[in-house]
C-alpha cells in the first residue's frame, strides 16, 4: 500500500514553532526592551558630586606667609627641643653604642647647620662652626653642637625682636626660609631625642637590674 502525498497547501498554513509577538520573537523583544532600559539609565544625570568636585574639595587653601611672631614662636620651639637633647645628652653614665653615636653625629650636626642658616637669614652674624675637635668625647661634641644652636637661636630672637620694634619689614621670601630651616632642625632635633631617649631608658633599666 503506497504513502499518502503529503497536502503541500496544508504545510503552508502551519504556524511557526517561535511565534511573534507583536511582530517580534521573545528574544527579539527582550533585546529591545533592555536596550530601551539602558537607553534610559543613561540619559539620567548622575546624582552626587562629580570627579572633578571630589578632587577640588580636598584641595586646603594656601596658607598666609608666616608673621616675625610666628617664627619667634618657632624658634621658642626648637630652643626648647634643644633643651630637652642637652639634659638627655647630661645623663649620668650615658652610654651610646656605635650606630647611634653615627646618628646622632649625623642629625645633631644637620640640626646645628639649619639653626645657623635660619639665624644668617634673621640678620645673625653666625661666626665661625663650632670647633669639635677639641672635644674628646662623643657626648662633649654633641654637647657643643647643642650649645652653639642655642646661641644662635638667642641671637636670632633677638635680631627678629628688634626688627619687629623697629617696624622694619621682612620680606616673606626670607621668612619662609627661615621658616623652612627651623621645620627641618626641629624635625632632627625629634629624632635624635628618640635615640638618646631609647638609651637612657636602657640605662635605667640595667641600673634597676643590678640594685
Amino acid at each position: 500500500m503506497s504513502t499518502p502525498t503529503p497536502d503541500i497547501d496544508k504545510l503552508d498554513k502551519i504556524s511557526p514553532i517561535t511565534p511573534k509577538i507583536g511582530g517580534e520573537t521573545p528574544e527579539e523583544g527582550k533585546f529591545a526592551s533592555f536596550m530601551n532600559e539602558k537607553s534610559v539609565q543613561t540619559s539620567i544625570s548622575p546624582s552626587g558630586p562629580t570627579p572633578m568636585e571630589l578632587s577640588s574639595s580636598g584641595i586646603k587653601p594656601i596658607s598666609s606667609p608666616p608673621t616675625i611672631a610666628d617664627i619667634q614662636n618657632q624658634i621658642q620651639s626648637v630652643s626648647s627641643s634643644l633643651g630637652d637633647v642637652k639634659n638627655q645628652l647630661h645623663t649620668k653614665g650615658l652610654k651610646l653604642k656605635q650606630s647611634d653615636k653615627y646618628l646622632l653625629r649625623s642629625k645633631l650636626s644637620s640640626a646645628n647647620e639649619n639653626i645657623r642658616s635660619a639665624a644668617e637669614k634673621s640678620g645673625v652674624t653666625t661666626g665661625p662652626q663650632p670647633d669639635l675637635s677639641q672635644k674628646n668625647s662623643p657626648v662633649a661634641k654633641f654637647l657643643e653642637l647643642v650649645t652653639d644652636g642655642q646661641r644662635q637661636l638667642g641671637s636670632a630672637a633677638l635680631e627678629l625682636q628688634n626688627l619687629n620694634s623697629s617696624g622694619e619689614s621682612v620680606s616673606a621670601a626670607k621668612l619662609l626660609l627661615v621658616q623652612a630651616k627651623l621645620q627641618k632642625a626641629s624635625q632632627e632635633l625629634d629624632f635624635s631625642s628618640v635615640i638618646l631617649g631609647k638609651s637612657t631608658e636602657m640605662l635605667k633599666t640595667l641600673m634597676n637590674v643590678q640594685i
